[in-house]
């Protein structure tokens, strides 16, 4: 019986350590090489460059910072000239921006985290539901955790004159994606489970006109993108006339960038000149900070990006940013990425160290992000949450498989040892 007991912990003990080290190898991208040598500039942007012409269907802006500084840039167009005053959609990158606008009002003392959303709303309220709406908050709307279900995805209106009104679009939204309910509801007990949610940044939206007093266009404009001298984005496209890039579909023809309610959400429109100013808030490092505007203090960012949802344990949004990989100094890549047909957006940075992507394009879906999760693995050294999506299932099958032959192995063992025992025991009779 001790032998049996001592066998299958020994197994056990093995199968652990042999799991333990694929998660290890996997979280830490032990066997992913970066495409270009580490802190090789030159390198990363040839590299990055070669695969964009590869794959590029419409047109597109890339940026690399160094130290808060922009290294180079690319840019190519299937149709007109594109540059790094081009206005682009840039679909949920825009969560990250309205963040700040909601942070501030944090900072102000008119907004609290904490305190039931329910407390700022008069034009709306959430539908009853079977879980406690009480418990719906800013930090959990902010962080995708507020248990809402929406599954919002907005495909927009073709025309202004369809836009909804942002108390009907809350109930039931008409530019939901198909198969998708679009209405803002609790679905989840809040605080449970990350859960993204468009519709939460459509509350978002209502709360900050609620307590500003003011459209949230207006609010964003006088709060965030006049501190930050960003004079080439807005939630209004067609203010921006011949500026605004192609957009271009996957087979090369131009269509219509949609109008949009969910503002907050997915209703940005800015460009790479603008969102370099953006990044540059984010960076921790001194001589940077006392050079960018005082639009929100070190700590209020410093909240932003502190841990608030996790995703099969791995740590994934702040409030209002996501958390890309560990930076290796304490911190982590963070930044933001969108996506709509044919549209994709990405940027990220590290705060410790002042380098950033940003890339802005339209006729692919996934450019942005595949550039950005190639950036980070090279910046780092460690997969992003994306790479790890499609690394965790391969891992759980070598886990798995090494786990059946270590037992397999483990069992052969033993029976050639009892036969082995067998055989010297017939031997000494």
């Amino acid at each position: 019986m001790m032998n049996f007991v001592k066998w299958v912990s020994v197994v056990l003990g093995v199968m652990s350590l042999w799991v333990l080290l694929n998660v290890v190898s996997t979280t830490q991208g032990w066997f992913k090489e970066p495409i270009a040598p580490t802190n090789d500039n030159a390198s990363f942007m040839a590299e990055a460059v070669k695969s964009i012409k590869t794959e590029a269907k419409g047109n597109g802006i890339f940026v690399l910072i160094n130290e808060g500084k922009v290294f180079d840039e690319f840019s190519y167009s299937k149709g007109e000239t594109v540059t790094t005053d081009t206005i682009f959609g840039v679909a949920s990158l825009g969560k990250w921006v309205a963040a700040y606008g909601v942070m501030k009002l944090v900072e102000q003392g008119k907004l609290d985290l904490d305190a039931p959303v329910a407390n700022y709303l008069t034009r709306w309220q959430l539908p009853p539901s079977q879980f406690d709406n009480e418990q719906v908050t800013i930090r959990r709307l902010l962080s995708h955790t507020a248990g809402i279900t929406d599954g919002l995805g907005h495909n927009g209106f073709s025309s202004a004159e369809q836009v909804q009104a942002l108390e009907q679009h809350l109930t039931q939204a008409l530019d939901a994606d198909e198969g998708v309910n679009g209405q803002v509801l609790v679905g989840i007990e809040p605080g449970t489970q990350f859960k993204y949610s468009g519709g939460s940044y459509n509350l978002l939206q209502l709360i900050v006109e609620e307590v500003s007093g003011m459209s949230f266009s207006a609010y964003m404009h006088r709060a965030v993108f006049e501190p930050l001298n960003m004079t080439k984005t807005s939630y209004d496209k067609d203010q921006f006339g011949g500026n605004l890039a192609q957009y271009f579909d996957d087979k090369g023809t131009v269509r219509q960038y949609p109008y949009y309610t969910s503002l907050a959400a997915t209703g940005l429109y800015t460009s790479a000149n603008d969102l370099v100013k953006f990044l540059n808030h984010n960076i921790t490092l001194a001589e940077m900070e006392s050079n960018t505007p005082d639009l929100l203090s070190a700590s209020t960012l410093k909240q932003m990006r502190t841990p608030n949802a996790t995703s099969m344990g791995i740590d994934i949004w702040g409030l209002g940013v996501m958390l890309f990989a560990s930076n290796n100094a304490g911190d982590f890549i963070i930044g933001h990425g969108g996506q709509s047909p044919s549209l994709n957006a990405s940027l990220r940075v590290n705060p410790s160290t002042g380098n950033g992507i940003i890339m802005l394009t339209t006729g692919n879906s996934a450019l942005a992000a595949d550039t950005a999760t190639q950036w980070t693995l090279w910046e780092t050294g460690n997969p992003d949450m994306y790479m790890l999506r499609h690394m965790i299932p391969k891992m759980l099958k070598t886990a798995a498989i090494g786990c059946l032959v270590i037992f397999v192995l483990s069992l052969l063992y033993i029976l050639m040892a009892r036969r082995k025992a067998k055989k010297l025991a017939t031997r000494k009779h």
